[in-house]
């Protein structure tokens, strides 16, 4: 089953671009959120995310996470800003592979034969030195969703439906780009592909602290396991609440931590 791993630029302490409240980290994750459900709905792919909530990572830890995980395919998701219209997608402007260009010339030109019915406008197909381009081994693509920063375009970021269609066109050129083979009957796109859902109640830079939080649920009879991992260059612990194979059970367990006073508690599906 091939992998492809979506990349919600920006997050946590990183807003990217804003205009009145807007924030592209924000529109970022709606756009890969749906984007993941449609290709796990509809296509037999694992999809990966560097980002399912509003958290900080850094563009090492991206690429990083991409080349360990050794994924087939990397799309980075951004909004623009600078005061122009529409949309584009790059690619390296380095040596890159065949397949790199034609999933570009694939994935740009079915998304673009879908929202110009809604006014937007084609910036092009580009190329550049981004880090996400250039530091992933496998054949990567980054995409600037319209400009938050004008008026006709924002009027679109701001309108749900436009982001779902938006998000469904770029899984369906992903899927078209990468040959991907269609389910013959659709499935439930919020089941995680690990097949769990984890609770998520703190991440640490110091494990001591993270022992605090971990003693202070289990005196409030919540179990809880540290975890450790690697974002960039740095390690985390992780505070781990329970994992579950239903979602429900796992929002459940998530709002008990938050009735703790634990606001940041979270359910994630990547262990």
């Amino acid at each position: 089953m091939p992998t492809i791993m979506l990349d919600p630029g920006h997050g946590g302490s990183d807003p990217g671009a804003s205009q009145r409240g807007n924030l592209e980290k924000d529109l970022n994750l709606s756009i890969a959120l749906r984007t993941r459900d449609y290709l796990r709905k509809n296509y037999d792919v694992k999809v990966s995310m560097t980002r399912t909530t509003d958290t900080t990572v850094s563009l090492a830890a991206r690429t990083n996470r991409a080349n360990r995980e050794n994924v087939d395919y990397y799309c980075s998701i951004h909004i623009n800003a600078g005061g122009g219209r529409g949309w584009e997608s790059y690619i390296y402007n380095g040596p890159v592979s065949s397949q790199t260009v034609r999933a570009q010339q694939t994935l740009h030109k079915y998304v673009m034969s879908v929202i110009s019915k809604y006014g937007a406008r084609d910036r092009g197909i580009k190329r550049a030195n981004f880090h996400v381009l250039r530091e992933t081994k496998m054949p990567a693509i980054l995409l600037e969703n319209l400009f938050v920063d004008t008026t006709a375009d924002l009027n679109l970021l701001r309108d749900k439906s436009f982001l779902n269609i938006l998000g469904d066109a770029i899984g369906e050129g992903l899927a078209r780009a990468l040959s991907l083979k269609k389910l013959a009957k659709p499935k439930d796109p919020e089941k995680p592909d690990t097949g769990m859902y984890y609770v998520i109640a703190g991440s640490f830079a110091s494990r001591k602290n993270a022992e605090t939080r971990s003693n202070m649920l289990k005196k409030n009879n919540v179990e809880a396991i540290i975890k450790t991992t690697k974002v960039g260059n740095a390690t985390r612990y992780r505070v781990q609440a329970g994992a579950f194979r239903n979602k429900k059970s796992a929002e459940q367990r998530r709002n008990v931590i938050r009735n703790l006073g634990i606001k940041d508690a979270y359910v994630t599906t990547d262990s």
